[in-house]
């Protein structure tokens, strides 16, 4: 059975979920950073003889989902289906299978993304520090219209104003400042209980290849981890590979990221109905 969670569902959604933590540290962020009643971020559960069996969760335009193989894969993604509001991106790293791109009738994928996912463990940290003429330290408030100029136009990076300024209400963000403004940042984009997700690594084109945002990235898995929280991100680049496995990063398995567009009307009128 499919039903919106609430707060009572909390403590077996968690316990679902710590199943695979480092895969579903977005569902285990915005459970535990954002809670069951917010209108931008809600959470659904398939349930069988009492015990849950998925999650799935809805953030904006983007979904995520988690669940074993028994679970009513289909039930869950007619709640993608038929949501009012259109979604952009899915996280189709399901668990008990494969993916769930096959059992969504109203979308298709644009791109699918394979990346790599990397864990860090303290006793393999290896900071490093700043380049010469370079200052790095975590950002504020006062740096968001930095930060705003530096994702305005970031490639795969890029982040409204409003993408800016979540993570430096509710997480954290790092720079790296040269010649008096911003030319890197690195941020958290999820942190849960003992986890935390690094994203959002980028450096200004012109001030690339000088280990900025090495340092920026280092910096911050040093708070992180004497905060208690392990670093775990994922990439798609040779260099950003380079770059976290110098610092230590292991691999931990594969990351998959999906851009999705509605099916032709075609489509919608029924032709799918059948999955």
């Amino acid at each position: 059975m499919i039903r919106p969670l609430q707060e009572a569902d909390r403590t077996a959604s968690m316990a679902l979920l710590a199943e695979a933590p480092h895969h579903n540290l977005y569902l285990l962020g915005n459970m535990v950073k954002l809670g069951f009643d917010r209108d931008f971020c809600e959470f659904w559960g398939d349930a069988a003889d009492g015990k849950l069996r998925a999650v799935i969760n809805r953030y904006m335009t983007g979904w995520t989902l988690y669940g074993r193989e028994d679970a009513d894969w289909p039930a869950l993604m007619a709640v993608m289906d038929d949501y009012p509001v259109d979604a952009q991106r899915l996280q189709d790293n399901p668990g008990g299978i494969p993916s769930v791109l096959p059992l969504l009738r109203r979308y298709q994928a644009v791109a699918v993304d394979v990346e790599e996912l990397m864990q860090l463990f303290p006793h393999d940290f290896r900071p490093v520090a700043a380049p010469t003429g370079v200052t790095v330290r975590r950002a504020t408030m006062d740096d968001l219209p930095g930060l705003v100029h530096l994702y305005a136009d970031a490639g795969a990076m890029t982040r409204t104003p409003a993408g800016v300024e979540r993570p430096l209400r509710d997480a954290r963000v790092w720079v790296g400042l040269a010649e008096g403004a911003i030319v890197a940042a690195a941020l958290t984009n999820a942190e849960a209980t003992t986890l935390a997700m690094v994203g959002g690594v980028y450096t200004e084109p012109a001030w690339r290849n000088r280990g900025i945002a090495q340092a920026v990235v280092s910096k911050l898995c040093d708070e992180l981890i004497r905060d208690g929280l392990q670093p775990v991100l994922y990439w798609d680049t040779a260099a950003a590979g380079t770059v976290y496995r110098k610092l230590g990063f292991q691999r931990l398995g594969e990351w998959r990221s999906v851009r999705l567009t509605r099916r032709d009307s075609e489509c919608h009128r029924g032709v799918f109905r059948d999955r």
